[in-house]
């Protein structure tokens, strides 16, 4: 088995990479779609201490992503940079993710908040430490602009399939157990158990390139406080415009879509009044529309910039949402029409925005002179669980204000909360990330002067390094050097700050 080449990757090495979205999507996609529903309606716990100890997982996560993000760019093994977090973190990602569906029966509120808040934190903080090495890798796998398009499509192919077995398999598995509960706990075993092989696969089958494993990291002052270099590579990272503009935008978008997640169990139910037999028919079907459209939006993306095929997924799924606010009880053909629109555009969603993050991470190797890549995923990863977490916690507190009660049928009050979180909220979120997107800078022609600069920069400092000799290190040439599109920096004085413009 060989390191895959920085430009064409081999078949096998995309199809060995998108194992791994299988397991870890198949957890994702069972937590977005089912987790806040089990705890209401089999645990019997109260929506508002469901959705508080969700949330105390999310409080570490704004410390444990960019730590992990900034901790995996230090690491240096044999196994190389990335790799070694799945080798180590796969049989510990099974066990966690068992445990998040194991409640007690009989707990008080605040016993069910404790169990809940422990076992949830567990699984985010090993889910963290292998799903951010592992997203990191596809950065180090290509630098090539359409391969790395490639690559995301088979991700997310198996992303797809992942998502499948999250949402459509486990209430199939469910229903045929004996209890609810006691469905929920072995299908719990069966995923984190799948997906902890998934990632020994990827752990197994794929190599990281070894300048990407073994290159020393950048010199920093031996005396400097972990904290303190933290802290400054957090600071490079946010200074990377085409970055932040991306990860806010598909933070909105991770909103809206997982407000659509969470409550379109409740409003098969409650609102179309069908029975939980429905939801993996309308999943499966929503899912299907997402798998085909993945290679139209492949062959998009080849023709147009990403950012634009980006809004045009975009533009269908908020289309859809708003019509799906108007779908009442019955309407099963309606609603499905809707989802086939809302699964196109879900189609983009994705496979684009993970082509677009490598191409931020050129930029700011551009503007830093190191690459970054686990702190770019770090944040990323931040954003994107925060974002999942705000709209589970928003769908806990919707049911709790507007009176929702579990199994029985629910009042005017507690149907139209239902409804407007599965359709216009999440709406309102995808249309605030089209302005973001459609100012993001990076395009094909500017991404390759992009790597013709790193590149120039690179064989640049070591010309200079070979000249210096005892007479200190060179100076970064990226460090005078920026792209075209980004404004030059300005000294506090007013003037053109030539130490720190790139």
């Amino acid at each position: 088995m060989t390191a895959p080449s920085r430009a064409h990757l081999p078949l096998g090495t995309k199809l060995g990479y998108a194992v791994g979205n299988v397991g870890l999507q198949m957890l994702i996609a069972a937590m977005s779609f089912l987790l806040m529903i089990f705890y209401t309606d089999v645990a019997l716990v109260p929506p508002a201490v469901a959705g508080a100890a969700l949330l105390v997982g999310k409080v570490w996560d704004t410390i444990n992503d960019p730590l992990f993000g900034w901790l995996t760019d230090r690491t240096r093994s044999r196994h190389g940079r990335h790799r070694v977090y799945l080798i180590y973190g796969a049989l510990p990602l099974a066990v966690v993710a068992a445990a998040v569906w194991m409640v007690p029966p009989g707990l008080s509120p605040w016993a069910a908040f404790v169990w809940i808040a422990v076992t949830y934190t567990l699984f985010d903080t090993v889910m963290t430490l292998v799903q951010l090495p592992y997203q990191a890798m596809a950065a180090n796998m290509t630098q090539d602009y359409d391969e790395r398009t490639s690559l995301t499509a088979f991700a997310s192919l198996g992303a797809l399939l992942g998502f499948f077995a999250g949402s459509v398999l486990m209430p199939v598995l469910v229903r045929a157990a004996p209890d609810a509960r006691t469905g929920y706990a072995l299908a719990g075993a069966c995923f984190g158990l799948a997906a902890g092989l998934a990632v020994a696969v990827v752990a197994w089958r794929v190599r990281e390139p070894a300048a990407a494993g073994n290159a020393p990291p950048a010199a920093e002052p031996s005396a400097a406080p972990a904290w303190a270099a933290v802290r400054s590579t957090l600071r490079a990272t946010l200074r990377n415009r085409p970055f932040v503009m991306l990860v806010s935008a598909a933070g909105l978008v991770r909103l809206g879509l997982t407000l659509v997640q969470a409550s379109l169990a409740y409003f098969v139910i409650y609102q179309l009044q069908g029975d939980k037999g429905d939801l993996p028919r309308f999943m499966g079907i929503l899912l299907a529309v997402v798998g085909l459209s993945l290679f139209v939006w492949k062959r998009v993306v080849d023709r147009w910039e990403k950012n634009l095929a980006y809004i045009l997924g975009l533009v269908f799924c908020c289309a859809g949402l708003v019509a799906l606010h108007w779908a009442g009880p019955g309407q099963q053909a309606l609603v499905t029409g809707i989802l086939v629109v809302v699964g196109i555009g879900m189609g983009a969603h994705w496979i684009v925005p993970f082509a677009m993050v490598p191409d931020t991470i050129d930029h700011g190797h551009l503007q830093a002179g190191e690459r970054q890549t686990g702190m770019y995923y770090g944040l990323y990863g931040l954003v994107d669980k925060l974002a999942r977490t705000l709209a589970t916690v928003l769908v806990a507190g919707m049911l709790e204000l507007t009176g929702y009660v579990p199994n029985v049928a629910q009042s005017a009050q507690a149907l139209q909360g239902i409804t407007a979180m599965a359709g216009l909220l999440p709406a309102l979120c995808l249309a605030l990330a089209i302005p973001l997107l459609m100012a993001y800078p990076i395009t094909r022609a500017r991404h390759a002067a992009l790597v013709r600069s790193v590149g120039a920069a690179a064989a640049t400092d070591a010309a200079n390094t070979a000249g210096a000799g005892a007479t200190g290190p060179a100076r970064h040439a990226e460090h005078t050097t920026r792209p075209a599109w980004e404004p030059p920096r300005m000294a506090p004085d007013g003037r053109h700050d030539f130490a720190h413009s790139r």
